[in-house]
């Protein structure tokens, strides 16, 4: 009976009925599934679910009946569904850490992780869930060999390949790990550098980091402008995209101040912005003379206009910190500024002035 009443509360749930052509989801206890796994020599393919998951339910009726999704599933899987919310599911959540709705997971016959799609829906039939899933087992089994410690070159170059489209996050690490040993001059050959140029954008990534250290050495191989425009441009957006996370402002500004000496031209604008920014937004009352003294040298530090104006836009907020002097002083210099701007700039000044003074 109570079997009964499970296979119809799956019906309504889902809205569709199992077709012969779709995916099989059987109505199994979890260990249950796991003996059949076994006995059948197949994985276990588990739907995470809940009720109220709108991805979850698009995919029962749209993608699981699917011809293409019934060929693969049933042919290598024990397939169950579980709601993580009730029964045996609040189990399964806990053991697996599901939180993310729909998680679907892949098993071994011991109940051990093979491969897991965190939030793996789709939204449509075109995306082809199959092939997200072939994705991610030969991800899974990627990450097994490299932490088994598999170096080979082949494999490493097709393990990159695999990151680059589906774990930047690893990726990073797994290139600092085994390029910095190649050395700067086979860093620089082709194949290698243009992999660091694209995939490397984290201003704390080891790999990084040697480059930044040895700059000049790959100066010498590729040029100043190429190694410049490449540090910069990761720095750059490392702050426009993450000021507001909590950036080791001191730390990048340090790294800015060398770069000034080897004359990259983007490193003053950049470090006076983030002196800016980290002032007001940390509330650094007794660094607001910063900020002055940086404004009073502005035209002649920062002869690019542009420049300038990039740097005042982080003065955001400057009113709630500064006392009447500072803010006055600020003003005066923020006039002077003005009077060296297109006009096309100088109605942002005057507004700036405008709310300080008020």
């Amino acid at each position: 009976m109570k079997r009964i009443f499970l296979i119809s509360l799956l019906f309504f749930l889902t809205g569709y009925c199992l077709a012969q052509e779709g995916t099989n989801f059987e109505d199994l206890t979890f260990k249950e599934a796991l003996a059949k796994s076994k006995d059948s020599g197949k994985k276990l393919f588990i739907d995470c679910y809940t009720k109220t998951c709108g991805p979850c339910k698009y995919m029962v009726k749209f993608i699981f009946p699917l011809k293409e999704c019934g060929d693969y599933f049933n042919s290598n899987y024990v397939c169950i569904m579980k709601d993580m919310e009730e029964g045996e599911g609040i189990d399964i959540a806990q053991k697996y850490n599901v939180r993310i709705y729909p998680t679907y997971l892949i098993l071994n016959h011991d109940g051990t992780v093979y491969c897991r799609l965190d939030g793996g829906s789709v939204l449509n039939p075109k995306e082809n869930f199959v092939q997200k899933v072939k994705d991610a087992i030969e991800l899974a089994e990627a990450n097994r060999k490299y932490a088994a410690g598999e170096r080979d070159k082949a494999f490493l170059e097709k393990y990159i390949s695999i990151l680059q489209t589906h774990d930047k996050k690893q990726l990073q690490s797994v290139m600092s790990e085994t390029m910095i040993q190649l050395g700067v001059n086979k860093l620089c050959e082709p194949k290698n550098w243009n992999l660091i140029k694209t995939e490397i954008n984290e201003v704390d990534t080891p790999l990084f980091r040697y480059l930044v250290t040895n700059r000049k050495t790959f100066s010498k191989i590729l040029g100043q402008q190429e190694i410049e425009n490449k540090i910069m441009s990761v720095y750059l957006n490392e702050f426009r995209l993450f000021k507001m996370m909590g950036i080791d402002f001191e730390k990048r500004m340090a790294d800015l101040k060398q770069f000034e000496k080897d004359r990259y031209k983007n490193a003053l604008p950049l470090r006076y912005r983030m002196l800016f920014y980290s002032i007001i937004s940390q509330k650094q009352k007794d660094r607001v003379n910063e900020i002055l003294k940086t404004l009073q040298d502005m035209n002649k530090k920062l002869p690019n206009e542009d420049d300038r104006i990039a740097v005042l836009r982080e003065l955001s907020g400057f009113e709630r910190i500064a006392n009447q002097q500072q803010k006055k002083e600020a003003c005066e210099y923020l006039q002077k500024i003005s009077n060296n701007l297109q006009p096309n700039h100088v109605n942002y000044v005057q507004k700036l002035i405008a709310r300080i003074n008020k």
